[in-house]
């Protein structure tokens, strides 16, 4: 695990801030990978460039209110790195009301409240800070019946607190990490866990197992993936409810897997969790584009064209939501790959329903992905 941690120019005078987060340093030395960084850098240097160059796993960002911590978590994001945010009490009520139109609310409207929304975890260090962060509210008269972020894990302050050993304060914090990076496993894979996880799903959805199934390379890169590799790659399987599959796959190319139970991985609720089960192919959701299907529905009889039409409609749909899975995607490519179908009549369809792009899309996406190959593609390539 690499673990970076951050102070803002504004904390680093501060004796607690500085004393908290270089003794979580020093004390997580001998199980990982630790670096502590801070925007004051050496002349023809940045935090950026010194944070990539560690390429950290995860960024723990000390205190807010600074511009540049909100630059950092924003930098951390975008370069798919969870954040975990320590306030260190400078989220209570007192210290947001001190100066809170010329100095608090401007520096809301612009970045903390994203900065404090988009955080994977916030870390409090008793129940006042707690229930600090479950009431902050734009206006402290009116409290917020949900909190800005409920991602709240409560360590107590082994600096200040006699009721934690500073070994105890690591080993909770080392543990929210671990929840952390679990509960972003699919952010997080590698190039290498993306292309295996490619191969195993191909693998599954075969309807026999033979060494075409998957190219060489993927055999190799699967049998060299290391037990962490192995662990994200599954994690987001059952996130994409394809963790069935996978293990078909594993079970048809005779590879060997850990045996993960995912249930009793402790990790954060999804913020937008895909959808689970089969793809609808018996009614359109989206109840706009009934009225595209309705003439089709009353004038042919049912059949494998309408149902795969139908199954686009709604891959497009749950795209829109943000929530299609990558088993709904699978489920298409595998009624391309296994099904017979009359191409002019499914190219009838979805011109008329408007789907034949988004249709030619998806189906170079699925080429891209699982390697559907054009003999199996009842559309022309885009």
């Amino acid at each position: 695990m690499k673990i970076l941690h951050f102070i803002s120019p504004s904390d680093i005078g501060d004796n607690y801030t500085t004393i908290y987060a270089s003794t979580l340093v020093e004390s997580m030395k001998s199980v990982a990978e630790v670096m502590l960084i801070n925007a004051n850098t050496q002349p023809g240097t940045t935090y950026k460039k010194q944070a990539e160059e560690f390429a950290p796993e995860i960024v723990h960002i000390h205190t807010c209110w600074d511009m540049s911590s909100a630059q950092m978590a924003k930098w951390a994001h975008s370069h798919n790195m969870p954040v975990v945010l320590s306030p260190h009490g400078k989220l209570e009520p007192w210290i947001v009301d001190e100066r809170y139109l010329h100095e608090k609310l401007p520096k809301l409207l612009l970045y903390q409240h994203e900065m404090i929304c988009n955080a994977d975890a916030i870390v409090v260090t008793g129940d006042m800070e707690l229930q600090a962060l479950n009431t902050l509210s734009w206006n402290e008269r009116l409290k917020n019946k949900r909190p800005w972020n409920d991602r709240l894990c409560v360590i107590k302050n082994a600096i200040t607190s006699n009721d934690i050993s500073i070994q105890q304060m690591a080993e909770q914090t080392l543990r929210l990490y671990r929840k952390v990076i679990d509960s972003n496993a699919g952010m997080l894979m590698s190039n290498e866990a993306r292309e295996a996880e490619n191969g195993l799903l191909r693998a599954g959805i075969a309807r026999s197992a033979n060494s075409n199934t998957i190219t060489p390379e993927q055999t190799e890169i699967i049998r060299n993936l290391d037990s962490e590799s192995w662990r994200k790659l599954l994690i987001h399987a059952a996130d994409e409810d394809v963790l069935h599959l996978i293990k078909k796959g594993v079970q048809n190319m005779q590879f060997i897997a850990p045996d993960i139970v995912i249930e009793n991985i402790d990790r954060f609720a999804q913020r937008l969790p895909k959808s689970k089960g089969q793809l609808e192919r018996e009614k359109v959701a989206d109840k706009t584009m009934r009225a595209d299907f309705k003439s089709w529905e009353e004038y042919h009889s049912p059949s494998v064209e309408m149902d795969f039409c139908r199954m686009m409609a709604n891959t497009q749909y749950e795209m829109r939501r943000a929530t299609l899975s990558l088993r709904h995607l699978a489920e298409i490519y595998e009624q391309m790959r296994y099904t017979d179908m009359d191409e002019e009549l499914v190219a009838s369809i979805l011109k008329d329903t408007r789907l034949y792009d988004f249709a030619q899309q998806l189906q170079e996406t699925l080429a891209q992905r699982l390697g559907l190959t054009e003999g199996f593609m009842p559309l022309p390539q885009k």
